[in-house]
């Protein structure tokens, strides 16, 4: 677990200095970006796992302003080391392009499980993630896209639920 637990730290510092370096030129644009591989069909493996954006829902904050959940279905296909969801994945929710921030504290009727992100699963194990995103309104369409989290593949999976 500690071998895990410094490989993993090792590979954030690397990953940030990867990131630094390319950063002083950037460009929103998708011009150019056929190296994107993107799956509208709302599963399929990424990497060592295999995930489905199964579902979405709405649900309240603790302030009363509208979420939505999204589900997610992963699955660990290859890898022997126990893996958890928010280290596999790089998970993401928009409306008009814009991203959606991460909720944390729903209202107790949303019925939401936060823990399953951070839960590890071994190899051939599945598990339902539960994700909360605060919605920027309430009748634009959430774009959900999932890619792996450290990857110089630039292969997505992207989902596109109807809220109205």
């Amino acid at each position: 677990m500690k071998k895990t637990k410094w490989i993993l730290a090792i590979l954030l510092v690397a990953a940030f200095f990867i990131f630094a370096a390319g950063s002083g030129e950037s460009s929103t644009s998708d011009q150019g970006s056929d190296n994107v591989s993107t799956t509208e069909k709302g599963s399929d493996t990424i990497g060592k796992y295999s995930v489905v954006i199964d579902s979405c829902r709405m649900a309240k904050d603790f302030e009363g302003k509208d979420v939505v959940i999204v589900k997610y279905i992963f699955t660990n296909v290859a890898d022997d080391d126990p893996t958890a969801f928010y280290i596999a994945f790089d998970d993401a929710a928009y409306q008009n392009g814009v991203e959606l921030n991460t909720a944390i504290f729903l209202d107790e009727s949303a019925n939401y499980d936060a823990e399953n992100q951070t839960k590890a699963i071994k190899k051939g194990a599945s598990l339902e993630v539960e994700v909360a995103y605060k919605l920027n309104d309430n009748t634009t369409e959430v774009e959900v896209e999932v890619e792996e989290l450290f990857s110089f593949d630039d292969h997505k999976l992207v989902k596109k639920f109807s809220i109205a």
